[in-house]
């Protein structure tokens, strides 16, 4: 036979079931809690991850913005020339000194040279076709900065090859030195070749005799420089100039006073007369009346001074200083 509940029991079961339920639901929220955590965090994640977007973006403005400045063209920039600044160096060092920026950097620089002379060393004639033609570059010779380098021009004018062109038996005086060019071992007819060859002069012009030679020929030739071809230039300031000169007095002075002609009168001439002359450099000088000019001897370095100083009644006064007397003296002659 069943059992009836009582009333009691009903209300018992209501409940047990009803705090299940609540339990049930309370787990449910719980659990959906939980699980609505992650979502919350997966979103905070979502949201961080999605942060850096903003700064890789702005770093890719950056970037193209960088690109952007290849194709720009920035203004233009007036070319700064060197001779403004090289001149006001040399302005600093040279005390004393009323000359321009122009004449400064001119003088300094570089000397004047005149135009260059030519001499011959065998004619076409005597050469039985071959001629040679020779002058002095102004050029350190590289092998030796003690000797004079001499340009050689030889020129083929037969109508048949020549081979074997070489110099042989140089004859010198004690001291002198000669290096030869290397043989030149064929030229073709109408073929100009251009050779260089070393001399020691010793400071003296006295003559380097050699023979040059061919295939089937031998010519004997000498070669003399001019006593303004025994030197290179010296750049040196107005003081140095005149420290250097009051070295250079008594015996190592020699004067002589020169009549200028009327187309011997303006600056560009005078300097022109003489650095075709002699192979010297302009020394800058505070006075427009006078001309000052440095060098020294190729083979001994002995060092020449020369000025020029012109007078009211178109005459000059030349001065040399230097410990080689020869040379000053020749200097003045020419």
């Amino acid at each position: 036979s069943k059992k009836k509940l009582s009333p009691q029991g009903a209300k018992e079961d209501s409940t047990s079931s009803s705090s299940e339920e609540d339990s049930l639901s309370e787990s449910s929220s719980t659990e959906s809690e939980t699980e609505s955590e992650p979502e919350e965090s997966k979103k905070k994640k979502l949201l961080s991850s999605r942060k850096p977007p903003p700064k890789t973006a702005k770093k890719g403005s950056k970037e193209i913005s960088l690109l952007d400045l290849d194709d720009f063209t920035p203004p233009s920039l007036q070319p700064v020339t060197s001779s403004p600044v090289l001149s006001t160096s040399l302005v600093t060092d040279l005390e004393g000194l009323t000359l321009t920026d122009t004449s400064l950097t001119t003088a300094m620089i570089s000397p004047v040279f005149g135009a260059v002379k030519k001499y011959e060393l065998l004619h076409r004639m005597t050469g039985e076709g071959l001629s040679v033609e020779y002058y002095f570059s102004r050029q350190p010779f590289a092998p030796d900065p003690r000797m004079v380098a001499v340009q050689i021009q030889i020129c083929n004018n037969m109508a048949t090859e020549m081979k074997n062109i070489r110099v042989t038996e140089p004859k010198l005086l004690s001291g002198m030195r000669i290096q030869e060019f290397k043989e030149i071992e064929s030229l073709a007819p109408g073929e100009t070749v251009s050779v260089v060859m070393g001399i020691d002069f010793c400071d003296s012009t006295q003559v380097a005799s050699f023979q040059l030679c061919t295939h089937t020929r031998q010519f004997y030739l000498s070669i003399q420089s001019p006593v303004g071809e025994l030197m290179a230039p010296v750049f040196m300031s107005e003081n140095e100039f005149k420290k250097e000169q009051g070295k250079l007095t008594g015996m190592s002075e020699i004067t002589e006073k020169l009549t200028l002609p009327d187309t011997c009168q303006s600056d560009h001439v005078i300097v022109q007369k003489v650095t075709a002359a002699v192979n010297v450099s302009r020394v800058p000088c505070g006075s427009d009346k006078e001309y000052r000019f440095a060098a020294k001897t190729v083979s001994g370095e002995c060092l020449i001074l020369i000025t020029l100083e012109k007078k009211s009644d178109n005459s000059a006064q030349l001065t040399i200083n230097s410990e080689k007397m020869l040379i000053g003296t020749m200097l003045v002659k020419d």
